[in-house]
């Protein structure tokens, strides 16, 4: 039996309305593997009608991202192996166009452009720093073109060009590395349910001596926070808690550095928050304030948690 050139692996969870989109995109040419979390939808019984192909994965029970992933990618026999969310869509020319860059990543990532309605970032950045949040939710970062040193966790638009760019993180809504990386490094950690696994994972390619980059002559699109039919959750701080676990454990060296993030960050979405708040008297007003509460609550969150962020000290 050939090897496949790409193992695609898409977890999903009440997936129906997004699935088909999804999997029409990529065609036949790749190994495709679906691992169903416990699903309540007819996602699974659509994909085995119109999808023969597709390997599907029955979990009883919702494990979360990381946990899906894992096991999808433990029956998966391609080279490389591209991660993808139920709601994300990748032309299979622009699957090829990954294949070609890592090869050049030194055991490393490569992600598409990835285009999302309303989102004015990109899917990709700088390792969560004090620093680089601060420059990110302080909008210091709108004064980079081209200098590192001011990127935010978050890139821009105009940080991104028409060529590659190095990058310290890429979402895995939609990204490749080659299986023998994968698996030298044991997948996705399943310490959080969802949210920063893909960070923290790049950040162990990186520590490998792996490149991560982001590839613009590739394209996806992609709706955030759609993967489920369910309607859109009130808030859920889950992405910056996780975001600021992984930084106390792994990236900061002792009890004031988790302390001055946790202050930084708590501070720059309280800033978002009032900058959302000062626009809603404008156009928009609806819009603004909900993103505006939306903040405060992150904010709040974050300052909630500083009493981890001691510990140890």
């Amino acid at each position: 039996m050939t090897r496949p050139d790409v193992s695609v692996l898409i977890v999903t969870y009440n997936s129906s309305h997004v699935i088909d989109a999804c999997l029409s995109a990529l065609g036949s040419t790749f190994e495709i593997i679906v691992y169903d979390n416990g699903s309540s939808d007819d996602g699974v019984a659509l994909i085995q009608r119109d999808f023969p192909l597709v390997r599907v994965i029955l979990g009883d029970r919702n494990l979360g991202f990381a946990a899906g992933v894992n096991r999808a990618a433990a029956q998966a026999n391609g080279r490389n192996i591209m991660l993808l969310n139920p709601d994300a869509v990748i032309a299979v020319d622009d699957v090829w166009v990954l294949v070609q860059t890592v090869a050049s990543t030194n055991g490393g990532i490569v992600a598409p452009l990835i285009h999302t309605d309303g989102v004015r970032v990109a899917a990709a950045g700088r390792m969560p720093t004090a620093w680089s949040m601060a420059t990110h939710y302080f909008g210091v970062s709108r004064l980079a073109r081209g200098r590192r040193w001011l990127q935010g966790h978050y890139l821009l638009p105009s940080d991104i060009g028409d060529d590659v760019v190095t990058v310290d993180w890429v979402t895995g809504a939609c990204l490749m590395v080659e299986a023998d990386t994968w698996r030298r490094l044991g997948g996705l950690s399943e310490r959080w349910f969802m949210y920063a696994e893909d960070i923290e994972f790049c950040w162990r390619v990186g520590r490998t001596g792996g490149v991560v980059l982001v590839q613009p002559r590739a394209r996806a699109g992609h709706l955030v926070g759609r993967s489920n039919n369910k309607p859109l959750p009130e808030t859920d701080s889950a992405w910056v808690l996780n975001l600021y676990e992984f930084y106390r454990t792994d990236l900061a060296r002792c009890w004031v550095q988790r302390l001055w993030w946790g202050v930084v960050v708590g501070a720059g979405l309280a800033f978002r928050s009032l900058v959302f708040r000062v626009q809603s008297v404008g156009e928009s007003a609806a819009e603004h304030r909900l993103s505006a509460r939306r903040f405060a609550i992150h904010s709040r969150a974050v300052f909630g948690s500083l009493t981890t962020a001691s510990e140890g000290r």
